[in-house]
């Protein structure tokens, strides 16, 4: 960064805690800011975090405020976070599911305290301060300057070793953190019954079954899964793919008019709604790998660009060495995989490693939590 960018960089920033100086001089009220950049739509667990808060606890204003930085232009996000800056001022509890600028950045008053609760269960690849100086992460300068994952008073995770990842990412201590899991857990475990199902939805025969490809968003990549498609067994399986949201490009999976492999490029449903109807799962270097070993459905690693990936982002979690008896790094040895009986222990352990809370009423559990902060700050 040059001088003159790191000079309109601090300058704005100071702006920004001049502007808030004033805001953080109104009465505190009995109030939960959660804000969110991940989409513009609530996410799953802000869902079902807010619902619950609000069903429970409606004596308690409640804020959500899930607006994208990207497609909106540098103005129209500064406007929104002074929305932000203004409804965190006089909030006891401000909620994150990701980097925010305002709640970084700024200086906050004394009864304020930030809950991040991260938009993964775990951390399979490297992300926050692990990835600085990396081609997928911030420049040092970057990070420093912007305050990277400062202010956190509590980190959500799902248990120790979990924790550890999170501690290195966030630069955290180990009494920050707050082994509560994550809302997505009741779901996960729980699932919405539909009046009709997926599977009849799609008219997928009762013989075949439901094998769903969920692999992690490549930034600058896409995702080319080799011969992947030739060698899953048409007569067994049909193949549901659920690409990340960010991820547009399909071209990997169009087939010739007469391939026998059916395949569903899914858009409408969300890669949950397809866990609870599936019956294996393959994955990558997602958090969904750990997510969906809490259902006891088998679960495959395929890595076909581990070197590259692990170059470029970096990994805390190598399934190869983790779970080797589920990984594949070829389109052959991931259909030799399908075909024989699957380790069920050792997935089991693989999931206890990661996931260490109780799993049972995770939404109730960190909503209390919630309002209980609330209400200690007036």
């Amino acid at each position: 960064m040059n001088k003159g960018s790191r000079f309109i960089l601090n300058t704005s920033l100071a702006v920004l805690r001049g502007i808030y100086a004033p805001m953080k001089r109104r009465p505190i009220r009995k109030k939960t800011t959660i804000i969110s950049r991940q989409s513009d739509e609530p996410s799953m667990d802000i869902a079902l975090l807010a619902d619950y808060l609000r069903q429970n606890h409606p004596d308690m204003e409640l804020k959500v405020m899930c607006h994208m930085l990207e497609g909106r232009g540098k103005l129209g996000y500064v406007f929104h976070m002074l929305r932000q800056m203004w409804n965190m001022s006089n909030s006891p509890v401000v909620v994150l599911d990701g980097y925010c600028i305002a709640a970084c950045v700024l200086d906050h008053r004394r009864e304020t305290e930030i809950v991040q609760m991260w938009h993964a269960l775990t951390a399979v690849k490297k992300f926050g301060y692990q990835t600085v100086g990396r081609v997928s992460g911030r420049t040092s300068e970057i990070a420093e300057i912007m305050r990277m994952h400062r202010n956190y008073d509590h980190i959500l995770c799902p248990g120790s070793e979990t924790g550890k990842l999170f501690c290195e990412a966030f630069r955290a201590r180990q009494e920050q953190l707050l082994p509560l899991g994550l809302p997505r857990i009741d779901r996960i475990l729980n699932p919405e019954k539909k009046t009709v199902s997926l599977r009849e939805e799609y008219g997928i025969p009762a013989d075949k079954e439901v094998l769903l490809y969920a692999p992690t968003f490549r930034r600058n990549d896409s995702v080319r899964p080799g011969n992947l498609l030739s060698v899953i067994d048409p007569d067994r399986f049909v193949l549901v793919v659920c690409l990340h949201p960010l991820d547009e490009d399909t071209s990997a999976f169009v087939q010739e008019p007469d391939s026998p492999l059916r395949v569903i490029i899914e858009r409408r449903y969300s890669t949950y709604d397809w866990l609870a109807e599936c019956d294996r799962i393959i994955t990558d270097y997602s958090a969904l790998g750990v997510e969906a070993a809490l259902t006891g459905k088998p679960v495959y690693f395929y890595v076909y660009d581990i070197e590259e990936y692990g170059e470029k982002t970096g990994l805390n979690i190598d399934p190869r060495v983790q779970i080797p008896q589920a990984t594949a790094l070829t389109g052959g040895q991931l259909a030799e995989l399908l075909r024989r009986p699957y380790d069920r222990e050792g997935l089991q352990a693989f999931r206890d490693k990661y996931v260490e809370i109780d799993t049972n009423n995770c939404t109730e559990r960190l909503g209390e939590y919630i309002y209980g902060m609330a209400e200690e700050a007036l």
